[in-house]
């Protein structure tokens, strides 16, 4: 499938590895890269996979996320938009500081793994990607 192949291709040119862990976790894997261009930004990928039935309690992102769903299915409700669910291959927006108020693994059987992307000035931390409401 290409999207596997996307995915695999970015997570090659940042030097693989298998970075499944749940949002709440301590210490969350990632890879990061600094960015041509002006003003400096970097592009910073997470995978998160939730196992059957889990999810990551409501939160923002101050500088946006786009999610892009690896495997399984993801519900996801963002603000006052309507629970959707999206499914391998599908992606959404989370526009700066919105508060992401559903997301979790749409199965109560099937794991489910999203690649979280975020561009942001360099340097910031991931807790300050990532606000807990």
């Amino acid at each position: 499938m290409p999207f596997k192949a996307l995915r695999n291709t970015i997570l090659k040119h940042f030097g693989g590895g298998n970075l499944s862990e749940l949002w709440h976790a301590g210490d969350v894997p990632r890879r990061v890269h600094l960015l041509p261009g002006d003003p400096p930004r970097e592009i910073t990928l997470v995978e998160v996979t939730y196992p059957p039935g889990t999810g990551s309690p409501p939160h923002s992102h101050p500088n946006g996320v786009m999610a892009f769903v690896v495997a399984g299915a993801i519900a996801s409700k963002v603000g006052d938009q309507p629970e959707q669910v999206f499914h391998e291959g599908e992606a959404w927006w989370e526009p700066l500081g919105a508060v992401h108020r559903v997301s979790r693994n749409a199965s109560s059987v099937e794991p489910a793994t999203l690649l979280a992307i975020y561009i942001a000035p360099p340097g910031v931390a991931f807790e300050d990607l990532h606000k807990l409401i």
